[in-house]
């Protein structure tokens, strides 16, 4: 994406999933138009030309358009963040599961990403993430693209989020909550 190239997001009013997009947009400090599909002919139209559908939300960035509202997919199509601003580090090492580690943990299939160390005093240590645990969702997402989504899921929060992960510990489900409360050196993921 070409920095300083229009953002515009396709919304119906009530839509929590547009009202999500919105606040998304609007906590990384991003200047957007809304188009509202239900009061304005004209954003139904280009929708429905260009997806063949009407769908919310939509963001448009230049003629690439996403559907729906993914946090971790709006991080690799937003433009970057301001380089001034403070990053976050998760502080732990993490690895794609294979077929032989998620039978190693007894999961069904091959996804997440294993935790490998954690580092004392990071933000995966104060959520009580262990060495060893699988990361297998983030949020309502469950995590199939591996260590580099989770990376960069990671590199969209900013000092002051909390991500929700989904663990699997010991054959159970384990939720916690990872706060990044402080500026961190990034130690890639």
């Amino acid at each position: 994406m070409a920095p300083g190239e229009p953002i515009t997001v396709f919304v119906r009013p009530g839509d929590a999933s547009s009202e999500a997009m919105l606040a998304h947009l609007d906590k990384r400090g991003l200047e957007y138009t809304t188009r509202d599909v239900l009061s304005d002919p004209s954003a139904s139209a280009i929708l429905f030309g260009r997806l063949g559908r009407v769908a919310v939300p939509v963001l448009q960035v230049g003629e690439r358009m996403l559907v729906g509202y993914d946090p971790v997919q709006l991080a690799r199509f937003l433009p970057a963040e301001d380089a001034g601003q403070p990053g976050v580090a998760f502080g732990a090492a993490v690895r794609g599961v294979t077929a032989e580690i998620a039978a190693a943990h007894g999961l069904p299939a091959a996804y997440g990403v294993e935790v490998g160390s954690v580092k004392p005093g990071s933000a995966a240590e104060a959520a009580g993430v262990r060495a060893g645990d699988v990361i297998t969702g983030i949020g309502g997402y469950t995590l199939h693209g591996g260590a580099e989504q989770f990376r960069l899921a990671v590199a969209a929060r900013r000092p002051g989020d909390t991500m929700q992960l989904t663990l699997w510990r010991d054959g159970e489900q384990v939720e916690a909550a990872v706060s990044f409360a402080v500026e961190a050196p990034s130690d890639g993921a």
